[in-house]
């Protein structure tokens, strides 16, 4: 590879050093999509399987206390209509047996597939006795009542029978999903190999291209120095023969001389031309840069692009990630934080809630409250992204995992989804947390309104040394100004933090 490199054109090999910067991004960016897509459907498809059959076994609850409440009343008042609608719940619930038994969801499960069956034969019993009630009654009152205890009974049997069901669906969603963590970490593994792997080559790759550059740049210096040695010592030779020599030795000194005196002009063409080379190497250079720049400015542009799409599964805008991004900035700078790592909180934010895109939309964008169940996978938000992140070797990314970890912890340890509390919680999460908080209380949501000023810097003192940090609470009340003025900024397309806040001057060289 080296010998193939040393034959290539400069510019080339300069082209060929930028083609595979650009393709190695290209290329990651495509992985994270896939791998990121995969784990979502693979989610979604068990929490759908899952919903399917609990509102299955919910539906056959309800309609055998239907059928059951109609087959009291009925055989009580001797109802001449009460066989064809018995008959038509009676229907609906082999269906929604049958349903049961072929489901994707037990994966040939025999202890479920008996239960199922139990359920189904309880069912077939229930409705013997239910047919045979009316007439019972009419006979004999004494067998009547018999009959409605033993109809009682059955029914109890069909819940048990339910209530056997229900625990083990829960069961197997929990198998299923460790089973799927630990193929998402298996997928993980791989891809963070070849994540490593190209990195290596693309790190190898231009580490030869640079270094033949230099080595050509290098042997052509050598060159054009050892003949100007060269040339300068041939000179003093022939000017000592025509100074000493006789007249035919200085004729063929001043011959030589004359194309010595050309081949020096060509020297210095040679040399101007070289000139010329490394300014073009120099350009080159630049331009190796600005394709630097250009990819971390993608970088950071592929976070946001990533924290934006997770919002807007949420149903809200884009502007939500900017404003916690600028209300982080400022608050790290207030807090005491360097520009460097500031600036650093301000691009990893948008990916706080990344986690979020492994939420089904029936949970995530629920216009109500959540149910305990829903809210708990609501909750895994945070470790799916960390999970998504925490593998990655890229400073931004890396403080993207731990703000999608901690963002929901709290100051007195009742937050999750590890119960830290205090200075255990990393200053990047507990500054999000306020920054987060303030921006989702005052916009508005599917599930809620806007929150009005004062009812939200309420929250912020009641909830000091409990949800949030206490010192960054006061510091955030005390310089309240420059938070709204910053929203104010966003919705109205302007710019400029450094006009709110001391000591920004030097921001915008770092944007």
């Amino acid at each position: 590879m080296q010998k193939l490199l040393n034959n290539l054109n400069l510019f080339v090999k300069i082209n060929i050093s930028a083609f595979i910067s650009i393709a190695g991004i290209i290329i990651l960016t495509v992985m994270f999509y896939f791998v990121t897509d995969f784990f979502i459907n693979m989610i979604d498809k068990n929490n759908e399987s899952r919903f399917k059959v609990r509102s299955i076994t919910n539906d056959i609850n309800s309609k055998i206390g239907l059928l059951d409440y109609m087959t009291l009343k009925n055989s009580i008042s001797q109802t001449k209509d009460y066989k064809q609608k018995s008959k038509l719940l009676y229907e609906e619930l082999l269906k929604n047996v049958s349903i049961l038994n072929k489901s994707d969801f037990f994966k040939n499960d025999t202890q479920t597939l008996k239960t199922v069956q139990k359920i189904q034969v309880r069912i077939q019993g229930y409705m013997i006795i239910a047919d045979s009630l009316q007439d019972e009654i009419k006979e004999d009152k004494e067998d009547g009542l018999y009959a409605i205890l033993a109809l009682s009974s059955a029914r109890q049997k069909i819940f048990k029978e339910l209530e056997v069901l229900n625990n083990k669906i829960a069961e197997i969603s929990q198998q299923k999903i460790i089973h799927e963590n630990e193929r998402m970490q298996d997928i993980k593994y791989v891809a963070s190999f070849f994540t490593l792997l190209l990195f290596l080559l693309v790190v190898y790759t231009n580490k030869i291209i640079i270094s033949s550059i230099l080595h050509k740049i290098n042997m052509l210096k050598d060159g054009i120095e050892s003949f100007f040695d060269f040339l300068s010592h041939k000179r003093k030779d022939i000017l000592h023969i025509k100074q000493d020599g006789i007249d035919e030795i200085s004729e063929i000194s001043n011959i030589i001389d004359s194309h010595l005196y050309i081949a020096e002009e060509i020297l210095n063409t040679q040399r101007k031309e070289s000139e010329i080379i490394e300014k073009k190497v120099s350009e080159a250079t630049k331009e190796i840069q600005i394709l630097n720049d250009e990819v971390e400015a993608t970088q950071r542009e592929v976070v946001f692009t990533m924290g934006a799409i997770a919002e807007q599964r949420s149903k809200e805008t884009g502007n939500h990630v900017k404003r916690v991004a600028e209300y982080s900035l400022i608050l790290a700078r207030l807090y005491g934080l360097s520009i460097e790592e500031s600036i650093l909180l301000k691009n990893a934010s948008p990916m706080h809630d990344i986690g979020k895109i492994g939420i089904p939309d029936t949970i995530l964008n629920k216009p109500g409250i959540l149910t305990d169940e829903e809210f708990e996978i609501m909750k895994t938000h945070s470790v799916l992204g960390y999970e998504m992140l925490k593998y990655s070797n890229k400073s931004i990314l890396k403080a993207a995992s731990t703000l999608a970890y901690e963002h929901h912890e709290r100051w007195d340890g009742k937050g999750y989804p590890r119960g830290i509390k205090g200075e255990e919680i990393h200053i990047y999460g507990r500054i999000t947390a306020i920054a987060d908080v303030f921006d989702a209380l005052g916009s508005d949501r599917v599930y809620k309104k806007a929150w009005p000023l004062e009812k939200i810097l309420n929250l912020f003192k009641e909830e000091r040394g409990k949800q949030f940090d206490p010192n960054l609470v006061d510091i955030f009340l005390d310089n309240l100004e420059h938070f709204i003025a910053t929203k104010m900024n966003i919705e109205e397309d302007e710019e400029s933090l450094s006009k709110y806040i001391e000591n920004f001057e030097n921001v915008p060289k770092y944007l």
